[in-house]
């Protein structure tokens, strides 16, 4: 069957042909009909325009375009027309077209079309909303006549669709252009402005200047820098202002009124994206430096939710695929064989994570510092238990041995640190580290052993595990009697045993767990009691967000500490520390009083953790970030260690 698009070439070439764009039905569907009948042969799909009732299917088709809205029919003293759409699209386009060369032509509006058309030819549009799309997304086709309106004194501007809003913009510029050459009105409009802004007589002459030279440059320049908005806006309404004083407009005075409502739409759409720009800049460098505070590592999640100062989300002020480029480029793009700023790890070849290149030094630091008494404490209980079953391991004999345990307890105890250590990047860190006190982590292009990463001797440990044992155990005959009596039987098949840190980490949970559900038991006879009860609850959900599932909360705190306190000396480091979580303790009962669970969120404490590092008596404390993490961490445990009476 024949399609649409096969009448509407038929139409299109007719109106060409009869330079009308208002043809009568039945001559059409005559002309159809002959028309199927002559092009049977070349075309079989013409067989259903060849019949007697060639009108029907002639009728549908048509149906069809006026659904597409490509003509309109209308009737005109009992007689019906067909409006073809295309024909006045292409003919008000040649007028835009003219309007490049000749300035005396001016721009079609809604009281040109011929009384005969209606306006349902057009498709009605705010100039708003319109221009604004078109300057977002700039679409060129051949489906649209746009009526587009303005104020109430401007009657509606016909656009055809085929006019993209590059040329549009040039047009308009030249048209004020032209305006503005004429002597009288470039001497007064530039006068006009100059009084308006006294001691400003320079600037404005240049931009007056550069506009009348270069007007399509000084618009495009309003793009990168937004110092000139304020003097376009003042030269177009200097413009209108004149314009008031007329009663009658002539076609030139309509042109150069919808000229300036036009540029005043692309002006305004220029100024709002350089204030989003500015706003997206501004954002972009509060992330840079956010993610330079503790904890130092961010997954993409935890960068998709960071705040401004004023808790206001990040995301939302810069787009989700904007904060993928902003990151991927920082992440990528670097200055010779520098490594990039924003460097990416991953932890068990899983969740990945954003560092700062000049922090991955100071957190390795900081974290081997933390881990350190971790794994020691943690492999001296445990070699204290098998020694007193009178078991010995590998890794107590032998150097290699206890390396590969020194691996798996660290992999265990920190895995940010572990993949740290073994990222691709950590030898070019370190070989470019000049911190002072330089610690040296690679040697002849290998990760130096755990064991002096992490300052544990093997041999410490074993003496420390042995000084635990009964006196007995000291005596070697009768420790070997012991030994054969009460030794337990190896099991034949080897499983993969937890880790020192993973057990001592259990039994603290299970410890913690235990003490918690004491606490909760006695908290349950009173009310301010069972208030208790729900605010430690809620703080133990927050602890999960604020500290890794591999630490704990002491531990963070402790490695928070060392950051912050810069006390030299033990009794000073002390002192400063009581001070600050008495200033911390302090601060907070005040809120304790009136908190409720449902109230106490991660939000909240960050916070009260702000507002308290930024008290005067904190000020004086260099490294805020760690101090204000620090103050979260410790507002968790004053919550989980409530008292129950």
């Amino acid at each position: 069957m024949a399609t649409s698009s096969n009448i509407l070439t038929l139409l299109k070439y007719n109106a060409s042909k009869q330079k009308n764009g208002m043809l009568d039905y039945q001559d059409f569907c005559e002309y159809v009909h002959r028309y199927a009948q002559h092009h049977l042969e070349e075309n079989s799909d013409l067989v259903v325009f060849c019949g007697t009732d060639f009108k029907e299917p002639v009728e549908v088709e048509i149906n069809k375009l006026v659904d597409e809205r490509q003509v309109v029919i209308g009737s005109i003293r009992n007689k019906e027309y067909i409006f073809v759409v295309p024909y006045y699209i292409e003919r008000y386009a040649s007028i835009y077209t003219q309007c490049e060369t000749n300035f005396t032509v001016t721009f079609p509006n809604i009281n040109e079309l011929p009384k005969a058309v209606p306006t349902e030819i057009t498709t009605r549009k705010n100039a708003d909303d319109f221009f604004y799309s078109k300057l977002e997304k700039d679409e060129v086709s051949e489906k649209y006549l746009y009526s587009v309106t303005f104020s109430k004194n401007l009657p509606a501007l016909l656009l055809p669709s085929s006019v993209s809003m590059s040329l549009l913009i040039s047009v308009v510029l030249k048209k004020i252009q032209n305006f503005l050459h004429k002597e009288e009105s470039h001497d007064y409009f530039l006068k006009k402005l100059t009084i308006s802004n006294p001691g400003k007589e320079l600037s404005i002459k240049n931009f007056f200047s550069q506009f009348m030279s270069n007007a399509q440059a000084s618009l495009e320049s309003l793009k990168t820098n937004g110092d000139n908005f304020y003097y376009w806006n003042q030269l177009f309404y200097f413009i209108k202002q004149d314009y008031t004083k007329l009663k009658d407009f002539t076609p030139e005075d309509i042109t150069i009124l919808q000229s300036v409502a036009i540029i005043e739409l692309v002006i305004n759409y220029y100024k709002s994206k350089a204030a989003e720009r500015i706003q997206k800049e501004a954002a972009f460098k509060q992330l840079d430096t956010l993610m330079k505070n503790p904890p130092y590592y961010y997954s993409m999640d935890d960068v998709v939710k960071m705040k401004d100062k004023n808790g206001i989300p990040l995301l939302g002020q810069y787009k989700e695929d904007e904060l993928k480029e902003h990151l991927k480029a920082l992440s990528s793009e670097s200055i010779g064989n520098q490594l990039p700023e924003l460097l990416i790890f991953r932890v068990n070849d899983e969740t990945g994570y954003y560092i700062c290149k000049d922090r991955v030094m100071p957190l390795i630091i900081r974290l081997c510092n933390d881990v350190r008494l971790v794994v020691r404490e943690s492999l001296i209980k445990i070699w204290y238990r098998h020694l007193l079953e009178y078991d010995t391991l590998r890794e107590m004999k032998e150097n290699a041995a206890f390396e590969i345990c020194l691996e798996r307890e660290l992999k265990s105890a920190d895995p940010i640190l572990y993949a740290l250590l073994t990222s691709s990047f950590a030898p070019v860190i370190s070989f470019e580290d000049q911190t002072p006190g330089h610690v040296v982590l690679f040697r002849d292009g290998s990760l130096v052993p755990f064991s002096e990463i992490l300052m544990i001797s093997r041999a410490e440990i074993l003496s420390d595990a042995k000084l635990k044992l009964p006196f007995w155990y000291t005596f070697p005959i009768v420790s070997f009697i012991m030994k054969l009596l009460f030794r337990k039987p190896k099991p034949k098949v080897k499983k993969q045993r937890p880790t020192a840190v993973e057990k001592i980490h259990e039994e603290i949970k299970q410890e913690e767990q235990e003490l918690f559900r004491k606490r909760d038991a006695d908290d349950s006879i009173d009310t301010k009691l069972s208030r208790r009860r729900e605010l430690r609850k809620a703080a133990m959900e927050i602890e999960k967000q604020f500290v890794p599932e591999s630490s704990t909360l002491d531990r963070e705190l402790k490695s928070y500490v060392h950051e912050w306190n810069d006390r030299i000396g033990k009794q000073n480091y002390e002192n400063l520390t009581e001070d600050v979580n008495s200033l911390i303790r302090d601060y907070f009962r005040k809120t304790l009083r009136t908190l409720k669970a449902e109230s106490f969120t991660a939000e909240r404490i960050s916070s009260l953790a702000e507002s308290l590092v930024d008290t005067p008596s904190m000020m004086k404390i260099k490294n805020h970030p760690a101090l204000k993490r620090y103050a979260e961490l410790y507002i968790i445990k004053i919550v989980k260690n409530l008292p129950s009476n």
